[in-house]
């Protein structure tokens, strides 16, 4: 059983990322770090969130109270993106002009 305290500024940044992050996993990582504020079990934070209680310890073990970025995902995870819009933009608005749609 792991729990980590938050004192209440921390709360209130973590409750502000639950709600307005872009990033799912962000978001997802907030929620859970609340949950457990809250008292509520690893085995039923990981049944809520659909994630493994192993997953879960990991991110409990990166997080910083005074540090929010441990919330979100380390550089350089996840798909990468598959086009670059602001290196493509000039060959769209080209083509475009080019097939006057």
């Amino acid at each position: 059983m792991k729990y980590i305290t938050l004192n209440h500024s921390i709360i209130e940044d973590l409750q502000t990322i639950v709600k307005t992050d872009k990033r799912h996993k962000s978001r997802i990582r907030a929620q859970a770090f609340l949950l457990n504020e809250q008292g509520i079990k690893i085995p039923e934070i990981a049944k809520i969130i659909n994630i493994s209680q192993r997953t879960l310890y990991r991110w409990f073990d990166r997080f910083d109270n005074n540090n929010l970025h441990t919330v979100h995902e380390l550089a350089g995870r996840g798909r990468k993106p598959l086009l670059n819009v602001d290196e493509h933009a000039h060959s769209v608005k080209v083509h475009i002009k080019k097939h006057k749609f």
